[in-house]
């Protein structure tokens, strides 16, 4: 009877985490002062079946709560165009807006911060992905800044969607985030002028990049919004790399997100900012996880992809005369027009990817970013031989 009423007890305890309203959020964001940022909604793609994707924790810097974020195995949900569930990704994240808009506009300075804690016990996927910080842009959808949880700890991201695919910069070891609190202030104007645009991260009051040129994307940034939580993609590469089934869980805390116009009303320390003002960055620590480190005294300025290149098909058969920087003529006609066996060996390794890369085309922007090209270089690798 003992074992029956501890069950009951323990389920009660589960489902009150589990249940976690928005509301009980909301209001929890602004007792510890979000600023100017506005609480939209859970992300939709969360998985509905999610266990205990966010809830309240007594684990906190600001205040008496924190939010707590968890994604186990499968946990990932769908929606009529885009599926996480066949793209390898599972996640638990909250949206935000501006003020009472659902979304952001560019070309005004924003100021943001963030503290988050490791526990001890995180696992990282890695090489699968792993995103706790995000701006997103709509019409068309792409990603514009992350800040992401990969081997060696914090990483910013200039992401490959908006921006040439590049290195992340790191920004802290993972042995010095582990059972701490860690705090970053991401700073911008989200400017498309090359003259105009900044971007400014700090971590715990370190400057770690200063950036100058395109901020956005200067015909179709105008809107976006922030997420954040845990955001894991290409679990495949998790599961091959490991030789696992399952992903094992993941969980991480955030407290004190807030967002408003200048630092001085973020931080509301007037000295503070000046003296995070007056700091510079005197050398980037690049991380290619294909590649290794490497060290830079100069922080590289980006420019933008050029999106939505057309495609030049022959009797459906890739152009020869077609160029691409990652691809050989040799490997995209490969993709593209593989049968038989060498289709089935792609798709064991591809899954439906395989169907998105036909629709889409190699001249889509995904297909230049680093973690995906090194995934198809490896499957037509290995299956032409």
């Amino acid at each position: 009877m003992k074992y029956i009423t501890f069950f009951f007890a323990f389920l009660f305890t589960f489902n009150v985490l589990a249940e976690t309203s928005l509301k009980e959020l909301k209001k929890e964001a602004k007792i510890d002062d979000d600023g100017k940022l506005n609480l939209t909604e859970f992300h939709h793609l969360n998985s509905p079946n999610a266990i205990n994707p966010v809830s309240l924790s007594d684990n906190s810097i600001v205040g008496e709560k924190s939010f707590r974020f968890e994604v186990n195995h499968g946990e990932c949900g769908q929606e009529p165009n885009h599926s996480d569930c066949e793209t390898e990704r599972e996640r638990s994240e909250l949206s935000y807006g501006w003020s009472d808009e659902d979304f952001e506009t560019w070309k005004k300075e924003k100021w943001y911060r963030f503290y988050v804690f490791v526990p001890k016990e995180f696992n990282n996927l890695a090489p699968a992905q792993t995103s706790i910080f995000q701006f997103k842009r709509f019409n068309p959808s792409r990603n514009l800044y992350m800040f992401r949880y990969h081997h060696g700890g914090l990483y910013f991201d200039f992401n490959g969607d908006t921006f040439y695919p590049g290195p992340f910069y790191h920004l802290k070891f993972d042995r010095d985030m582990r059972e701490n609190w860690t705090e970053v202030l991401f700073n911008t104007n989200f400017h498309p002028n090359k003259d105009k645009g900044f971007v400014r991260v700090w971590v715990d009051g370190q400057m770690k990049i200063d950036y100058k040129g395109i901020a956005n994307h200067p015909k179709r940034g105008k809107r976006f919004n922030l997420r954040y939580g845990i955001y894991s993609s290409g679990l495949d590469r998790y599961r091959n790399t490991f030789d696992e089934k399952i992903h094992k869980q993941r969980v991480l805390y955030f407290d004190g997100v807030r967002g408003d116009t200048s630092c001085k009303k973020l931080l509301q320390d007037k000295n503070r900012c000046k003296k995070l003002l007056s700091q510079n960055v005197k050398e980037y620590f690049h991380y290619f996880p294909e590649q290794g480190w490497d060290t830079s005294k100069k922080l590289h300025q980006y420019d933008l992809v050029r999106l939505d290149e057309p495609l030049k098909l022959k009797n459906n058969r890739i152009d020869q005369t077609l160029e691409h920087k990652h691809f050989s003529k040799k490997e995209i006609d490969f993709l593209m027009t593989a049968k038989g066996n060498d289709e089935k060996c792609i798709r064991d390794q591809f899954f439906s990817g395989l169907d998105l890369l036909r629709k889409d085309t190699v001249l889509h922007e995904r297909y230049s970013r680093w973690e995906v090209v090194s995934v198809l270089k490896e499957i037509v690798k290995d299956c032409l031989n």
